[in-house]
């Protein structure tokens, strides 16, 4: 009878991949990711991206719960769903944080293109627990940089194509809540970003982008809301605006 159930058991796990794959959505619990928001998901959630671009592409679906993570490299078709109610957390360890092309972030891409983030779940990035760890290191004398050069943002992308991020929550970010380089056909739709729990925290950073469209997004920050270096073009905003009710733009 054991023998049975076990079969029956590995004919529905087969059988829920193989759904999965054809669909070409999958289920963050499948890779192992925990939503018990303790458990460290970096590794697991590195690999279910990694497998879902090698493999056609696809989105990598997040349920209600807590999912804590160190720095995670979106590549090439591979979307981020995060449905209401789960909560993608940033770990406060500084040393899970890396640096693509010298922006450090929770979610990082280089030359990728066709990613995005979507969904009525939130981006948190624990920015006043994040900078207590990094003045702390820096005060015993185990970091070299600035608490600034030092603190991530929630999302960095550089030189990436096809863009899309929607109806996000993007919250409490340590450094600059998102921050674009070189990007090409950057689309940013119905996001809430709240970031006022560290001092000079932008909303969203351009540099050298090039067809950006900024549609209903609702700025609360301690910085400023949009900055751009003045090489960025092709850009246009609608329905910004800021807890004051004030319509952002995209100009310097």
């Amino acid at each position: 009878m054991k023998s049975i159930g076990l079969r029956w058991s590995v004919v529905f796990l087969v059988l829920t991949l193989t759904q999965t794959v054809w669909a070409k959505d999958y289920r963050a619990s499948v890779f192992g990711i925990k939503s018990d928001g303790v458990t460290l998901n970096t590794r697991s959630i590195q690999k279910a991206v990694d497998f879902i671009s090698e493999n056609g592409g696809g989105k990598l679906v997040f349920y209600v719960g807590r999912y804590l993570t160190g720095t995670i490299t979106l590549k090439s078709n591979v979307t981020i769903q995060l449905e209401e109610g789960a909560i993608l957390v940033g770990t406060p360890s500084i040393y899970d944080y890396y640096t693509v092309d010298g922006m450090k972030a929770l979610i990082v891409a280089n030359n990728q293109q066709n990613i995005g983030i979507t969904g009525k779940g939130v981006i948190d990035g624990q920015g006043t627990t994040v900078l207590e760890q990094i003045n702390n290191q820096i005060s015993k004398g185990y970091m070299k940089e600035t608490a600034l050069q030092a603190s991530p943002a929630l999302i960095a992308m550089d030189s990436c194509r096809q863009v899309t991020f929607s109806e996000l929550n993007l919250v409490n970010a340590c450094g600059n809540v998102q921050t674009y380089s070189g990007c090409r056909e950057l689309t940013i739709r119905d996001v809430t970003v709240k970031s006022t729990v560290v001092a000079d925290s932008k909303g969203l950073v351009l540099s050298d982008c090039n067809g950006v469209k900024l549609s209903k997004i609702y700025f609360e920050t301690s910085g400023k809301e949009c900055v751009t270096d003045g090489k960025s073009k092709n850009i246009t905003a609608d329905g910004c605006k800021n807890e004051m009710g004030k319509t952002v733009s995209a100009k310097n």
